[in-house]
C-alpha cells in the first residue's frame, strides 16, 4: 500500500529532476556563471514540471475514481462549487498562507532557514508579477494538489479516516519541501487542504485554496511594504483581520456542508 501512495510523489520529483538537469547541461555549454543563470530559469522549470505532472495525475485520479465508484467508496457525483464558494476558498487560502508564514517566521528565531515567502522571493526575483502568479500561483499549486491531495490523500483515505489520511499526506507534503520551517508550513497547509477537500466534496476545493495561498504570498511580498508606507500599519492589520474572517467563515461553512452531506464525495 505504501508504494501506491508514494509513487505519485516520485513522478513529480523525477520530472522536476529531468527538466532541471536538462537546463543545467544546456547552460554549461552556454554560460560562464552556471549557478546564477540556472536560478533565472527556476521559475519556468517549476512551472513546466507542474504542467507535465498534470497528465499522469489526471490519468491516475480518473482510474482511482472509477475504482471508488465501483467499490462504493464515493458517491456518483461530486458536490458543485458556486462562485461565492470559490471566492471564499481563495480568500481562506490566502489567510492560511499568511498566518502559517508568520508561524514559520517565528521558527527562524532558533532555526537558520527561510520562510516559504523568502523562498518564493528568491525563485521569482526579477520576474514580472504576471509570470510569478501564472507559474507559482496557479500552475505549481494545481500540480501539487493533483499529486498530494488527489492521489496521496485520497488513496490513503481509501483505507483510513480523514484525520489519519490528512496528517500522513501532509507529512509527505512537508518532507517534500526540504527544510524544517518550510516543512512545517507545508504540513499545516497540507492538512488543512485535505480536510477542506473532504468537507467540500469537490476535487477543486483544495486547488482553489492552494492557488489563493500562493498568489497571496506573491502579491503580499510584492506590495506589502509599499502599502504600509502609503497607508500605514493600519492597512496591514486590516488585511490580517479580513483574512482571519475568511478563514473562520470558510471553516464553519464547509464543516457544516460536509456534516450535512454525511458521505464521501471525492
Amino acid at each position: 500500500m505504501v508504494w501506491r501512495e508514494l509513487y505519485p510523489v516520485g513522478i513529480h520529483y523525477l520530472i522536476g529532476q529531468i527538466l532541471g538537469s536538462a537546463v543545467l547541461f544546456w547552460l554549461m555549454g552556454r554560460s560562464g556563471n552556471v549557478k546564477d543563470s540556472y536560478y533565472s530559469y527556476t521559475l519556468v522549470i517549476t512551472g513546466l514540471t507542474g504542467v507535465l505532472v498534470m497528465f499522469p495525475a489526471v490519468y491516475f485520479y480518473r482510474k482511482d475514481r472509477v475504482g471508488r465508484l465501483i467499490g462504493g467508496l464515493t458517491s456518483i457525483e461530486e458536490q458543485k462549487l458556486t462562485i461565492p464558494e470559490i471566492l471564499l476558498l481563495l480568500a481562506a487560502g490566502a489567510g492560511f498562507a499568511q498566518y502559517a508564514n508568520v508561524l514559520v517566521a517565528i521558527l527562524q528565531n532558533w532555526i537558520q532557514s527561510t520562510t516559504y515567502g523568502d523562498t518564493m522571493s528568491k525563485i521569482t526575483s526579477g520576474k514580472s508579477l504576471f509570470m510569478m502568479i501564472f507559474w507559482m500561483g496557479i500552475i505549481a499549486p494545481i500540480a501539487e494538489e493533483m499529486i498530494f491531495r488527489w492521489l496521496v490523500y485520497l488513496r490513503l483515505r481509501d483505507h483510513f479516516s480523514v484525520l489519519v489520511s490528512a496528517v500522513i499526506s501532509a507529512a509527505f507534503f512537508g518532507i517534500y519541501h526540504g527544510n524544517i520551517p518550510q516543512a512545517v508550513y507545508a504540513f499545516i497547509l497540507g492538512a488543512l487542504f485535505a480536510w477542506f477537500l473532504e468537507m467540500g466534496g469537490n476535487k477543486w476545493v483544495s486547488i482553489f485554496l492552494h492557488v489563493g495561498a500562493n498568489t497571496w504570498i506573491l502579491i503580499f511580498g510584492e506590495y506589502a511594504e509599499m502599502l504600509v508606507k502609503k497607508f500605514g500599519a493600519g492597512m496591514l492589520l486590516m488585511s490580517y483581520g479580513i483574512l482571519a474572517v475568511a478563514m473562520i467563515g470558510a471553516y464553519q461553512y464547509f464543516a457544516r456542508k460536509g456534516e450535512k452531506r454525511g458521505y464521501r464525495a471525492v
